[in-house]
């Protein structure tokens, strides 16, 4: 998380010794790209979109799903929520209704 860096900055460099130029290389990187929770928070959201409007995915569709919401994560801003605003992409793939992403968002403050 973007909001954990500086603590894990300075863990790595007081407490492991890592070298601060890869530290201050790999940290903003890894928090980038690592958010396997956003990707499948959105696949699972869009499969539960598909459900409650009875739409049958098929496995290319799946699979569409799946590489899309792994994009998406990757382009999401390290914030709460994130999620939501990319989650229009994802469905938009499989062509499922973006207006259902409201189901999600009654949810969402809990999780």
């Amino acid at each position: 998380s973007a909001a954990t860096l500086p603590i894990t900055f300075k863990c790595l460099l007081e407490n492991n010794h890592v070298d601060r130029r890869i530290a201050r290389f790999v940290l903003p990187v890894g928090a980038t790209i690592n958010m396997d929770g956003t990707a499948l928070y959105e696949a699972v959201a869009a499969i539960f979109i598909a459900q409650v409007n009875n739409y049958d995915l098929d496995f290319g569709q799946i699979i569409t799903i799946s590489i899309t919401a792994t994009a998406a994560s990757i382009g999401a801003a390290g914030i709460p929520q994130a999620g939501l605003v990319t989650m229009v992409i994802v469905l938009t793939s499989v062509g499922l209704p973006t207006d259902d992403i409201t189901l999600i968002i009654a949810v969402d403050w809990a999780l």
